[in-house]
């Protein structure tokens, strides 16, 4: 029996009770049964079996590939016909017509991104302020379209408008300025056809996304239409930017047929265009030609890990 005037058990402080309620469960280690328990049922649910039909393209077309290709591009064949790993293809890379390829594929696309970039975000900024998602709606299907268009048919368009031959070729005298088609010029021209849609498409939900909010409340503070670009709405859509700007350099870094058909495999080289030329050859052509793949696709790859970061950080702002 207890006295009536005795002081209450002493109890845990808050502290230590939210440290308690907030300490995570323990999670099964890896081999445990506990950790693996549900999975067998959630491979056999109709969700996860739609996704085998991708599965299996995505693991004959893309992952097959590229770790056949790295497996030719690391194996270097000896002077007795023996084989071994090394970075022999690597390095024939640096030489030649190879890292002349490397040199003239950044060129282009370097300059050719830059000019999108700033074409393409001029041109989104002005379809934003119309402030008509009729308009917004065509846009976006447009831009889709082209930005996923070119090839063959792209390349002979455009012999058939700027070629030396050509229509708007003659009626500008563009002959009299030293301008080819057939050049790094001409490239970075053709590029703009499908970049610029690139870079409106990426951009224009940014610019469409800065509430009017933000500038009513520059305004009330005193800010002016430059301080809110350069404190709010420059800030914001840099992210997309830079991504819109590195996806644009990723697509005309990797254009194979367009070039192709428009300066040929010898006439200008490019990275694509050096593992076209060296697949039909013999030896150890083709082990350099999967060097080079190797090298597209570690470019790739940065690419788009780096377009997905900013992608996700400009998001933040947009929801």
């Amino acid at each position: 029996m207890t006295q009536a005037g005795a002081a209450p058990a002493p109890t845990q402080s808050g502290a230590e009770q939210g440290g308690a309620a907030a300490s995570p469960a323990q999670r099964p280690s890896l081999f445990s049964r506990a950790r693996w328990q549900g999975v067998g049922s959630a491979l056999r649910s109709p969700a996860t079996l739609s996704l085998l039909p991708l599965s299996l393209v995505l693991l004959l077309f893309f992952i097959v590939p590229i770790v056949g290709m790295a497996i030719i591009a690391f194996t270097v064949t000896a002077e007795d016909g023996s084989t071994g790993v090394g970075l022999d293809n690597f390095m024939a890379l640096t030489s030649g017509s190879h890292s002349a390829a490397i040199v003239n594929s950044v060129q282009v696309s370097l300059v050719g991104s830059t000019i999108a970039a700033v074409i393409g975000t001029l041109t989104s900024f002005c379809i934003s302020q119309i402030r008509s998602e009729k308009l917004d709606s065509v846009v976006a299907v447009f831009t889709s379209v082209l930005a996923n268009d070119g090839g063959a048919p792209l390349a002979f368009s455009f012999i058939v408008t700027l070629g030396n031959a050509g229509v708007v070729y003659g009626l500008l005298n563009l002959g009299d300025t030293g301008f080819s088609l057939y050049s790094w010029q001409g490239l970075v021209v053709m590029y703009q056809y499908f970049l610029i849609p690139t870079m409106i498409m990426v951009t224009l939900p940014t610019f469409v996304g800065l509430r009017k909010e933000w500038r009513e409340a520059n305004a009330a503070l005193g800010g002016s239409a430059p301080t809110f670009w350069h404190r709010v709405g420059l800030p914001i859509a840099m992210p997309a930017l830079l991504g819109g700007w590195i996806l644009c350099f990723g697509a005309a870094f990797a254009t194979h047929a367009s070039a192709a058909v428009l300066i040929g495999a010898g006439g200008y080289p490019l990275i694509p265009l050096n593992i076209g030329a060296l697949l039909g050859q013999a030896g150890d052509s083709q082990q350099v030609a999967m060097a080079l793949g190797v090298t597209m696709v570690a470019i790739a790859v940065i690419t788009l890990f780096a377009f997905n970061r900013l992608q996700r950080r400009s998001a933040r702002w947009m929801h």
